[in-house]
């Protein structure tokens, strides 16, 4: 049975598709799966090299210069352009790696558009699609608001029930897995979002060419202007024909400068199985899908494995520029087969995935310190439930799902009612930001990125105090002299009968309750 493109994305979602056929691409040098290939078993190192990748565990390949810009916009930088799709598995992770090349140094001169900011990346989103239980509910790509993540309009109409949102310029932004949160495949940046870093998940790039081949379309449309073709938009279908391609890493090719593979650039990721709730046994018995979409401008612009959705308004113009390509702000529902990763796949609803052993509780670190951190609403209508959001370039300390950790009602003399969020690590914290949020996101509903000082007071325009807590007094304190502290921090110069307080006593520090 083929699933009809009229086929509403929120029907799609909440279908459990049996025997689903799919079209695949396999002319010229597309293809997915090719002879049963479906990856391998392997322990990948997520350390920037890819020294670890090897083409057996190749699972879908494209060509080069085969996407809306080679023939439409090839004056712009940020080249996305995807090549080919890795795989691999061993008994805790899901390993993705994916090839994207940049080969406009063949004919482009130093300092043209493709080459800029040295030919790289730039601070663009890309997408890792996984369909791990096609009888799941799948995520259309649209958040409950009727938009899409992050904006780029990619929405499936095969099934997916993951999706992983990154930057391609590494350490950027706040990279999150996606899934659905209601019947019609709809998410949000609540309890549809985790971060990368709460669900043990990383990725990281490295600058160079994996493949043993690198075949490029090598056509390009002709144009009287920045606005006017004179090639026939039929041109776009050389992408799939095998003559119009060569092969960049067998020598010199007529007509084109040699290729640069500092260029192109390599991504890896892990996955824990955990995170996709199967083991190593299921993966390898029913398979999971996968596709990497790269996005630019509004839009997704290639993907692997290949989809038309990427090539279908090629010659149309984009809002924002009409020098180029409205592939960058339509609307790009993919309807082709994902790649199968572990065993192939011919969309049959499968059983359950096997509940996960759970991580036993961790020991308590004993270098561990405390930190705090309070919120005034100086404003005249102050938010109903702040929240914080905390984070490291490296961890998130407030739940690592948007909005973050609910704060506590406090109050704080001089300032009166407060709320306040406590935590524990032994993390180095230099650096760390937070922001305070009202639950939403945007203008009037959070603060800006602000710096976090432990015992810090914050209202929403910035950092207006620093409390004396417990552990700012000086350690040359009389011995015997008991000082008290409310359960903020806050040195008290009288204690009540019958409240409970932290007593410092010299070097020690207890909990007393003052009768």
């Amino acid at each position: 049975m083929y699933l009809k493109s009229l086929m509403s994305l929120s029907a799609i979602a909440s279908a459990s598709i049996l025997c689903m056929a799919q079209d695949v691409e396999t002319r010229a040098f597309f293809s997915t799966n090719a002879d049963g290939a479906v990856g391998k078993q392997a322990t990948i190192s997520i350390d920037g090299e890819f020294d670890d990748w090897s083409n057996d565990m190749i699972v879908a390949t494209c060509g080069a210069n085969d996407m809306a810009n080679a023939f439409h916009g090839s004056h712009e930088n940020c080249v996305i352009d995807m090549y080919a799709l890795y795989a691999a598995w061993d008994e805790t992770n899901l390993y993705i790696g994916w090839q994207m090349c940049n080969t406009g140094d063949t004919w482009a001169r130093e300092g043209d558009g493709p080459l800029t900011d040295y030919g790289r990346i730039g601070n663009v989103p890309l997408i890792v699609a996984l369909s791990v239980n096609p009888g799941a509910t799948g995520i259309t790509g649209k958040l409950e608001n009727g938009g899409y993540i992050w904006e780029p309009m990619v929405g499936h109409q095969v099934h997916v029930d993951h999706l992983f949102y990154m930057s391609a310029q590494v350490g950027q932004g706040a990279p999150a897995m996606f899934k659905a949160v209601d019947a019609a495949g709809n998410t949000n940046y609540g309890n549809g979002c985790t971060l990368f870093t709460a669900a043990g998940i990383k990725y990281q790039l490295k600058y160079g060419f994996k493949p043993s081949h690198l075949w490029r379309q090598k056509t390009a449309a002709d144009w009287a202007d920045a606005e006017t073709p004179i090639s026939d938009p039929s041109i776009v279908n050389n992408i799939y024909d095998v003559d119009c391609y060569d092969n960049l890493l067998a020598g010199p090719v007529e007509g084109l400068k040699p290729h640069d593979t500092n260029f192109d650039t390599f991504y890896e990721m892990s996955i824990p199985l955990k995170t996709l709730g199967i083991n190593k046994e299921w993966l390898e018995t029913y398979g999971i899908g996968c596709r990497v979409i790269g996005t630019r401008g509004e839009s997704g612009i290639d993907c692997v494995p290949f989809d038309p959705s990427m090539v279908d308004n090629v010659f149309e113009k984009y809002a924002k520029d009409t020098s180029t390509t409205h592939e960058k702000d339509d609307e790009d529902i993919l309807t082709y087969a994902m790649a199968s990763i572990g065993h192939l796949r011919d969309g049959s609803v499968v059983p359950p995935a096997p509940e996960p052993v759970p991580d036993p509780e961790p020991e308590p670190d004993p270098d561990a310190s405390d930190y705090d951190v309070y919120f005034v609403d100086q404003e005249s209508n102050p938010w109903a439930q702040p929240r914080v959001w905390l984070w490291t370039g490296t961890a998130n300390y407030s739940g690592g799902v948007w909005p973050g950790a609910q704060m506590t009602a406090t109050t704080i003399p001089t300032y009166g009612n407060a709320w306040k969020y406590e935590f524990s690590t032994s993390d180095d914290m230099t650096g760390a930001q937070v922001i305070f949020n009202n639950g939403n996101s945007g203008t009037g509903n959070q603060t800006g990125d602000l710096s976090f000082e432990n015992h810090g007071v914050y209202n929403r325009a910035g950092k207006i105090d620093t409390l004396s807590g417990v552990n700012s007094v000086s350690t040359t304190d009389v011995a015997g002299e008991k000082i008290y502290f409310n359960l903020q921090g806050i040195m008290v110069e009288n204690p009540q009968a019958g409240q409970l307080y932290i007593v410092k006593e010299g070097s020690k520090v207890s909990k007393v309750l003052v009768k």
